[in-house]
């Protein structure tokens, strides 16, 4: 039972209560998922069944994609709707043209200081952690990417936006940045992710669908997001599975899109899935092994 799942996680259970819970439903030790989703946010949650734990990380940093409800006017601890009200502001003139203005300030690569709540760690604990005892770390800013901020909806106190980004970006912090653009504060009273990748929101299935659950696994070479492929003969094989680079001569075909200097799926001539590796113009380096019997 080695794959991935597509899991829509609702609103109120942290990303760890679903991996219990799978743990529990599928009587399995090894799960995982690929990227933190909020107890107040829902949508797509990435898991990993058994040896597709290992391959998470190339999920991980798929781009990510976000329907955010803005409400303006509150500040609280978490920067969410759940925390403490710490800060009260009046709420600013949501003006079309002047919102398309701040929100076009965030597009492109930008500097981000992430929540005191969040599962960023700090000497061995969660960021989250130190928050509840009372202390509120302030993260170093980190560089993230939004590719795109598109305003569905303006109310008297609230946007909707829908955000494609890169991995690490926090639309908490996106929301208490757009806030104070406007002169205000502001933070998410709403999140759906809607994307990770190739994972989409309606193709994602619950935890308690039952027989679904085990039917929707995807195997790990299917779902992985690398999109080209690489075949080996039976000796690039060998070489492969011991970790070892793999010169030229022993790749028997590329799918027609391969480049040089990209990650690959691995494939030996039989098309039993090897694992992922990089492809250069001299040959292929080993970046993650499957080992079916492990």
């Amino acid at each position: 039972m080695d794959g991935f799942l597509n899991i829509y996680k609702k609103k109120g259970p942290t990303s760890y209560d679903v991996i219990r819970a799978i743990k529990k439903h599928l009587k399995i030790k090894r799960v995982g998922h690929a990227g933190n989703l909020d107890p107040m946010g829902e949508g797509v949650l990435v898991v990993g069944i058994g040896k597709a734990t290992r391959f998470l990380e190339f999920i991980m940093n798929e781009t990510k994609e976000y329907r955010v409800k803005v409400k303006f006017g509150i500040l609280t601890t978490t920067l969410d709707s759940e925390g403490e009200v710490i800060q009260e502001m009046p709420v600013p003139t949501l003006d079309r043209e002047k919102l398309l203005s701040v929100l076009a300030q965030f597009q492109g690569e930008i500097e981000q200081v992430p929540p005191s709540f969040s599962a960023i760690k700090f000497e061995g604990k969660r960021l989250y952690e130190y928050a509840r005892e009372g202390v509120f770390l302030v993260p170093k800013p980190r560089k993230v990417k939004i590719h795109k901020i598109d305003l569905l909806e303006i109310g008297d106190d609230y946007i909707v936006i829908d955000v494609e980004c890169s991995s690490g970006t926090y639309m908490r912090s996106l929301a208490r940045d757009i806030g104070q653009k406007l002169g205000s504060v502001a933070i998410v009273e709403d999140l759906t992710r809607l994307r990770v990748g190739d994972y989409r929101i309606e193709n994602a299935v619950q935890i308690d669908d039952g027989e679904k659950l085990i039917e929707s696994i995807i195997p790990i070479h299917e779902g992985l997001p690398m999109k080209t492929s690489v075949f080996l003969n039976p000796s690039g094989s060998t070489m492969f599975m011991n970790g070892n680079k793999v010169p030229r001569r022993f790749i028997s075909r590329l799918s027609q899109e391969a480049r040089a200097f990209s990650l690959v799926k691995v494939f030996d001539n039989e098309n039993n899935f090897l694992g992922v590796g990089f492809l250069t113009w001299e040959g292929l380096e080993p970046k993650k092994v499957y080992i079916p019997e492990e």
